[in-house]
């Protein structure tokens, strides 16, 4: 493929954000200032860092390094490269200062409620137009010289009031500052206190990039870029960090068929630039004509309502409905106009058997048919769309169980063989294979749905897929044990997805609002 043609494709999964987000941190290396203001599209930016020098179809390096910095990390494939590789090679060859780097990472961390505060803090209201992003603030604040590359103690006065968590950003910042200032004295009046390195030292990329725009740390050792730094902030520890580094490798294993998928399929991407996300509907049943309760099935639809709300779908949430009122609703939301909406999302979460799921009334439905509803031929505006369906249910029959760990099944002598329509564009995570239960704790949810909500709102953010996430939740449910009966679970997605499906970062941290949900 031609490189325009690369350039093309890459500008084409990019929002409006992260073109913001790219020229932002552009600033310092551009000389055309005043062009760079009035880029509207990643093909304009593109075009100006060519003409520039400093994107070239044998140095591409800049642009895996802005892709990387933002936080689209699926985009880097189309640049034969991915974010371990750029990451390791940020320290020798990255363009972007540190201190763009720190601005923009404090921006992604950034509420409007935090955004708000700090602009009545500075008496900037009357300044900053109402809708300005927190780039166009900092843009404003750089101008009055407020902030500066050596000088950001204004910025730091006002996290300290308003997001102090955010201070420990600016402090690695100040403490790499106060390295390069020391190193570059030391070396102006004794030398290098560590040989300089030499080019053929460094290991030779997997990607094409000209030595000669090599950027060396201040000191000219290896110090790690602060780009590296900032982006490990948010990790909780280095066994999840290497873990997630060799996600993609296996999402091939989860496929619908036997078929080895087609190589060029990792490289495409669902489009989500509609005006809409897409609905989220969630069913919950707990409360059975002739069977135990669900308990903790609460605490399920809070966090899937607080985190779908949070990736911009509108949550639509049913409780306790009977095998008939299930119809209904699935048979409603699928005559909606889904036009101006991404994909859709469904999360049911009940009794279950073999490839069925149960009413409140002990009636059961199955799961192809609640499939059935919104394949292309029943729901045409949701043709050539991902449909998404999380199915939280045993599909097995489970022991019985005193303890705080509960199975998610029902009595029932019917035996069902799952099936999945033969319609693209679907996905469908079950929270166990098939004969299996799945574990629900009484206060804290299930296993799988909250393993599910706290891997999306981890690796969203890092440009993961969604398939790539569920290969996560499969680990850390399967690392999970039933204290009672040392019981196992394994979730299942299967799929017949064309491409990948990547929400877009939602651009502000998660924060749910602990109030109660609203409920239909």
């Amino acid at each position: 493929m031609e490189f325009l043609d690369i350039l093309y494709e890459i500008d084409s999964q990019l929002g409006e954000t992260d073109v913001d987000a790219m020229k932002f941190l552009c600033k310092d290396i551009l000389q055309a200032k005043k062009k760079l203001e009035q880029v509207d599209s990643g093909r304009e930016l593109f075009d100006l860092l060519m003409n520039s020098d400093l994107l070239k179809e044998d140095d591409d390096f800049l642009l895996a390094e802005l892709l990387y910095l933002i936080g689209q990390h699926s985009l880097l494939k189309k640049l034969n490269t991915n974010k371990e590789t750029v990451k390791e090679h940020l320290p020798h060859y990255g363009k972007i200062s540190h201190y763009r780097q720190i601005l923009f990472e404090i921006s992604e961390n950034i509420t409007t409620k935090d955004q708000d505060e700090i602009i009545f803090l500075l008496k900037l209201s009357k300044k900053i137009k109402r809708k300005a992003s927190f780039l166009e603030l900092l843009n404003y604040m750089e101008k009055v010289e407020m902030i500066s590359e050596d000088n950001i103690n204004t910025l730091e006065k006002v996290l300290t009031k308003v997001s102090p968590d955010l201070l420990r950003i600016t402090t690695t910042y100040k403490t790499l500052q106060a390295q390069c200032n020391h190193n570059t004295n030391a070396m102006s009046t004794t030398g290098p206190a560590v040989p300089e390195c030499e080019t053929e030292d460094l290991q030779k990329p997997q990607f094409s990039i000209q030595v000669s725009h090599m950027e060396k740390p201040c000191d000219g050792s290896n110090t790690e870029s602060l780009g590296v730094i900032v982006q490990e902030v948010h990790s909780e520890g280095e066994g999840k960090e290497n873990y997630n580094a060799n996600i993609e490798s296996q999402v091939g294993d989860l496929s619908l068929n036997d078929d080895e998928p087609a190589p060029d399929t990792s490289s495409k991407i669902y489009g989500m630039n509609r005006k809409h996300r897409g609905y989220c509907l969630l069913i919950s049943n707990s409360i059975f004509a002739k069977s135990s309760p669900r308990k903790g099935t609460e605490a399920d639809v809070a966090e899937l309502t607080y985190v779908f709300e949070w990736l911009g779908f509108e949550v639509v949430t049913f409780l306790d409905r009977t095998a008939n009122d299930m119809k209904r609703h699935l048979s409603d939301v699928s005559k909606r106009d889904h036009s101006d909406r991404d994909c859709f999302v469904c999360c049911i979460m009940t009794h279950g058997e073999s490839g069925t799921v149960m009413g409140t009334d002990n009636e059961i439905l199955s799961i192809s048919e609640i499939i059935t509803y919104f394949v292309a031929k029943n729901c045409q505006t949701l043709s050539e769309k991902p449909k998404i369906f999380f199915i939280q249910a045993c599909q097995g029959k489970p022991p019985q169980s005193a303890n705080p760990i509960e199975k998610d099944a029902a009595a029932t002598d019917k035996k069902y063989v799952p099936s999945i329509p033969d319609d693209a564009d679907l996905l469908i995570g079950m929270s166990t294979v098939d004969g299996h239960c799945s574990f629900r704790h009484v206060r804290e949810g299930t296993w799988y749905i909250q393993a599910l909500c706290a891997n999306l709102v981890d690796l969203v953010p890092r440009g993961e897929d969604v398939l790539s996430i569920l290969t996560k939740v499969n680990h850390d449910v399967s690392q999970k044990a039933a204290p009672l009966y040392y019981g196992k679970q394994m979730p299942h997605p299967n799929f017949t997805l064309r491409k990948k499906i990547v929400f877009p970062n939602p651009g502000r941290p998660y924060k749910p609002n602990r109030q109660m949900v609203t409920m239909i």
